[in-house]
């Protein structure tokens, strides 16, 4: 799909080359101007949009490495309040059987990181004394921030190039019409130079060109047939 959509607007950069390479014959024409600084536009757009779609890309693979990074700094965390207030003896609160769901869920993980450390808040005191590093619960809360805000980014990079997926496609089908446009003018101007139409045409079609057939191969001589050597008397 990407592939179909980079040879599409490479082709409406070549048709705008021509007709900027020949703009006094278009804006000669009534319309043609105009018609041809819309094109222009639109190539440029395109342009823009293509450029977004690269930098959603980067930005999602730089969310999802800050969502690796983040899942594993919470489950070591959450880890350390688990063993100490397995230490912690409070009537209100049990740590000995509590354990980190399975990989594979942040859904879970943050669900299960934010009841834990809504648990333990009120007893913060208690868990320092039993080997928590002061303020430790502050770095388990921004811990439970960060891949929070990391699968946010992600999934904003993803929209991003969802959206700009489907803006390149309607201005790739407006800039297709507009070269057509153009295309009528240059057929309906005596006056314009046939060259002209052709080079248009040539430089709007898409895709790679067709390479030229190979030549057949010449047929393999024939082998001699061998002589028989006589036999000894």
């Amino acid at each position: 799909m990407r592939t179909q959509v980079r040879r599409r607007h490479d082709a409406h950069v070549r048709a705008n080359g021509v007709c900027t390479e020949h703009r006094a014959i278009f804006d000669a024409i009534a319309g043609g101007q105009q018609t041809r600084d819309a094109f222009r536009t639109h190539v440029a757009d395109v342009d823009r949009l293509l450029a977004l779609q690269e930098r959603s890309i980067e930005d999602r693979r730089a969310a999802t490495e800050q969502g690796r990074r983040s899942r594993q700094a919470l489950r070591v965390a959450a880890t350390l309040v688990i063993n100490v207030g397995k230490l912690v003896h409070l009537d209100d609160i049990v740590m000995d059987t509590m354990q980190l769901p399975a990989p594979g869920s942040d859904d879970a993980l943050l669900a299960y990181a934010q009841g834990l450390l809504d648990r333990v808040s009120s007893h913060a005191d208690a868990f320092v004394a039993g080997g928590l590093p002061p303020d430790f619960l502050k770095t388990l809360a921004d811990a439970i921030q960060r891949l929070e805000a990391a699968r946010t980014a992600q999934a904003a990079s993803r929209q991003q190039f969802t959206a700009a997926s489907k803006a390149i496609r309607d201005r790739l089908d407006e800039t297709d019409k507009t070269v057509r446009v153009l295309e009528s003018l240059v057929i309906n101007t005596p006056a314009a130079d046939p060259e002209v139409l052709t080079k248009l045409r040539m430089a709007k079609r898409v895709g790679p060109r067709a390479s030229a057939p190979a030549p057949p191969k010449p047929a393999p001589l024939p082998t001699p047939p061998s002589t028989p050597t006589d036999k000894a008397a």
